[in-house]
């Protein structure tokens, strides 16, 4: 379970942390270029994609979990 976390959490974040870390190496108008909005937009939500894996993936894997997530639903 805590390799899915982790791998889901990697595969989320990922794209947003390296465009984070390109684009102050550019400047503004090659970066306005070469990276568009919708990009930027689109690793952020993936990021935020994320929180909503975290229990769709213990409520699967994890049989601890499963019942009171069933109780609760």
């Amino acid at each position: 379970t805590l390799g899915i976390i982790m791998s889901a959490f990697t595969l989320c974040w990922f794209p947003f942390f390296v465009l984070a870390l390109v684009r102050p190496f550019m400047s503004h108008q090659t970066a306005s270029l070469v990276i568009p909005r919708w990009l930027s937009s689109l690793f952020l939500w993936l990021g935020y994609a994320n929180s909503f894996l975290n229990p769709v993936i213990y409520a699967t894997t994890n049989k601890d979990f499963r019942l009171p997530f069933r109780e609760i639903l």
